[in-house]
């Protein structure tokens, strides 16, 4: 089938994968935007034609929220809509992005802006990063990523959770009747709220973020003993007494090792000597080419009781580039920036847990436990779903009125938006290679548990897998129900403002209607 033509943009066929390798779609018809007007107008004949549209920027997620197949998908390429195009210091700092740009383009940006003086360290940033730099503004702000952190200090912007919370205003494509328009919203508009994590439902332009100070941090990895991490009580070593002490805490348990591996970023003065000066100088893995990623997922799908071994050459060869005696200096965009795109392509079941501040240890514990136990009972019956680890983070939740803006809605589909009296959320993933023998049956079982122990407290994230069965993720009809009712005063801001339907996938459909 022949190239053809959106208006005055022209379209190409390409494939795309996602990070797992588990969607590869070929012959997607593809535009490449380079104005506002050149993607209002790839919108509005997508509408007219009964298209739908998918802007895409790295394809760097789990869950098939963009597309699985090219059939009626124009595929909106962001490359060419990036870069700073304004900061203003007043009613508080702000930068505005366009929605293509990445997380290392935007530290690099934030950090040549006159701070005045706010900080030794240059520049501006957000409290927090998710650790991938190649993401796109645009896709993190769909699914609402985080990082790792937590409020410490008085002196602190108190917005230390999902990136999404940060948003003061955005340029959307919405339509107006029968036609798409090119629209403003800030962060006081009560539709903005639907909008803030849209799951794909919307297509953001640019986008406008709260800042703050940039700051200096100090990184240390250490190994302690699992059952001192994961201990029942907040005692010192414990992952909720690091997060405590340190602020911004990511902990890695490889099954079969007794020491997790716990990375710390400690906010810092400006310290002498060798400094991180631009993201991905910090790791926890070694570059892998795909080649060697593929082989290895094919081998551990084949042999699955080797796991045991795999998982302790892994913790080996952390300990090797992140020796404990070691330390790192840097900015906090050039040090939290650390996943670099050629690594062990993987697949993530994952929630957000949400707690007390002095619950969290409690929550950590309960995650710990219950993994460990399952994987010694599918061990005991020869078999080994999880070959790589339990991931675990901690932030605040979400908190509007710590943008200093009157009257700014939450992000109303944001997993970190707070639950009755939630404080804090614990981020986690347990994360296996793809075509892994039972993985699809572990997780269902862990994802039913999740549910018994944290009712009314629980999320998912979007980006990765969740409402699994042993058919595989999003499949689950218990759970597609639940998070359909939890959506739904989201879909009737997203009907009215695409009145055509043209943003959508085959998931988003199914959550949109019974």
């Amino acid at each position: 089938m022949r190239d053809v033509s959106a208006g005055p943009v022209h379209l190409e066929r390409r494939s795309f994968e996602n990070w797992s390798r588990m969607i590869r779609v070929d012959d997607v018809l593809t535009a490449t935007p380079k104005t506002e007007d050149e993607a209002l107008s790839i919108v509005q004949w997508a509408a007219d034609q009964g298209y739908r549209v998918r802007p895409v920027g790295s394809f760097l997620g789990w869950s098939p929220l963009a597309f699985v197949d090219a059939a009626n998908i124009i595929a909106i390429d962001q490359s060419q809509m990036t870069g700073l195009t304004g900061f203003t210091y007043e009613p508080v700092p702000a930068a505005t992005f366009r929605a293509g740009t990445t997380l290392a383009e935007a530290v690099k940006a934030l950090e040549e802006i006159d701070n005045r003086g706010e900080s030794e360290a240059p520049g501006w940033a957000w409290p927090d990063y998710p650790g991938i730099p190649a993401v796109t503004l645009g896709g993190m702000l769909a699914i609402g990523a985080h990082g790792a952190g937590i409020r410490q200090r008085d002196d602190q912007a108190d917005l230390f959770g999902t990136v999404s919370n940060l948003v003061l205003g955005f340029r959307a494509i919405v339509s107006d009747g029968d036609t798409y328009v090119i629209r403003e919203f800030r962060r006081d508009e009560p539709d903005a709220a639907a909008l803030l994590v849209h799951l794909g439902a919307a297509y953001l332009l640019s986008v406008t973020m709260r800042m703050v100070p940039n700051s200096f941090v100090g990184r240390k990895v250490e190994y302690p003993n699992w059952q001192v991490a994961y201990a029942p009580a907040a005692e010192k070593g414990s992952i909720q007494a690091l997060v405590e002490e340190h602020g911004r805490v990511q902990a890695l348990w490889f099954p079969f090792t007794e020491t997790p591996v716990v990375q710390h970023f400690t906010d810092e003065p400006f310290v002498e000597g060798p400094r991180v000066t631009e993201p991905l100088t910090v790791r926890l893995s070694p570059n892998l080419p795909v080649a060697f990623t593929t082989a290895y997922t094919r081998l551990l799908s084949h042999l699955p009781w080797i796991t045991p071994l795999v998982e302790r050459s892994t913790l080996s060869e952390m300990r090797h580039l992140s020796p404990p005696d070691a330390e790192w200096h840097g900015t906090t965009g050039n040090m939290l920036l650390y996943v670099q795109r050629e690594t062990l392509r993987v697949v993530s079941l994952a929630y957000a847990v949400h707690a007390r501040r002095d619950q969290v240890q409690e929550v950590v514990h309960a995650l710990a436990t219950k993994f460990d136990e399952m994987l010694h009972e599918y061990a005991y019956a020869g078999h080994d779903p999880i070959t790589s680890c339990l991931e675990l983070r901690v932030t605040d939740v979400d908190r509007a009125e710590g943008l200093g803006i009157p009257g700014a809605v939450p992000a109303m589909l944001s997993a970190g938006m707070p639950i009755n009296d939630s404080e804090r959320v614990v981020w986690f993933d347990l994360v296996t290679t793809p075509g892994t023998p039972l993985a699809w049956q572990f997780y269902a079982e862990y994802e039913s548990w999740l549910w018994t122990r944290f009712p009314g407290y629980l999320r998912p994230e979007w980006s990765k897998a969740w409402a699994v069965s042993p058919d595989g993720p999003w499949t689950d009809t218990v759970i597609l129900e639940r998070v359909r009712q939890a959506i739904s005063p989201a879909v009737q801001t997203w009907d009215r403002l695409d009145s055509k339907g043209v943003y959508g996938s085959p998931l988003l459909d199914r959550l949109r209607r019974p």
